[in-house]
């Protein structure tokens, strides 16, 4: 999916969730999107305020998620 093209429910608030999510990291932010177009449940588990967990918790959830997104993340080259 490109980014930006998720067109499902709640389409505003998911952009605006999933720019949140991603902490500034483009590659992120595709794969929250094909998230939510995959599992709109589990994107607003992460997405959305934490009810029945503490705030460290879902914290520790997301950060969780988003390092095992950067273990596929191209690295540059190293010098030759």
């Amino acid at each position: 999916m490109a980014l930006g093209t998720y067109t499902g429910p709640d389409e505003t608030w998911v952009h605006q969730a999933a720019t949140r999510l991603n902490e500034g990291e483009l590659h992120r932010l595709a794969r929250w999107l094909n998230e939510a177009e995959r599992d709109p449940d589990t994107f607003r588990r992460y997405a959305s305020e934490p009810a029945d967990v503490s705030p460290e918790t879902h914290r520790f959830a997301v950060e969780f998620t988003n390092a095992l997104m950067d273990k596929d993340v191209p690295k540059p080259p190293g010098p030759r």
